[in-house]
């Protein structure tokens, strides 16, 4: 019974080795497509946008915000966002360099009790976002890899700033005119 065992594994390795011995030494493939997707600038992020679709396994977008929809207002200036979750205002510092985009903290928000999970979902898929395109019927997409995540629709802003901060302080960089003294 001891002799059959190295008998069988010879036959077994002549066996395999001729079937790896027809593998060819190089494969040849085909190069990937040219991308069809256009460079969004970080200007054209610049306004104010409303969520529109968000990736949720559970429960459909109508349940997760039936009163409000989130919204997100971008200073590219700055590199900051402030928005609605659909209950609460905050604001995020984030980092963008080409079509990348990432949330590199919130920087403030108001605590008011939410209910249902929405505003939760909202914010995690947020903070997963590194990607963003905006396509050509206006629709800003946030992608993580290749899996799409959130859309939203610019809004029309008519006060060039949707939470009434004066545009002086939305800019930063400027400094706000002195005032007169009383006399």
């Amino acid at each position: 019974m001891k002799s059959l065992f190295p008998i069988w594994m010879i036959l077994f390795s002549l066996i395999a080795g001729l079937g790896f011995a027809q593998i060819p030494d190089t494969i040849e493939v085909e190069p990937f497509p040219e991308s069809s997707k256009k460079t969004t600038s970080q200007k054209d992020l610049e306004g104010l946008w409303e969520l529109s679709y968000i990736y949720d396994k559970f429960k459909p977008f109508e349940e997760l915000f039936p009163d409000k929809k989130p919204t997100l207002y971008f200073d590219t200036v700055n590199k900051t966002a402030f928005g609605h979750t659909g209950c609460n205002i905050f604001s995020i510092l984030t980092y963008l360099e080409g079509n990348g985009i990432d949330v590199l903290g919130f920087t403030g928000m108001t605590e008011k009790w939410c209910e249902g999970d929405g505003e939760d979902i909202f914010l995690t898929v947020l903070k997963s976002a590194h990607t963003f395109e905006i396509d050509d019927e206006g629709t800003l997409s946030f992608s993580c890899g290749n899996l799409e995540i959130m859309k939203l629709k610019k809004l029309e802003d008519n006060q060039d700033n949707p939470f009434n901060i004066p545009k002086i302080m939305a800019l930063g960089s400027v400094a706000p005119p002195a005032l007169d003294p009383v006399q």
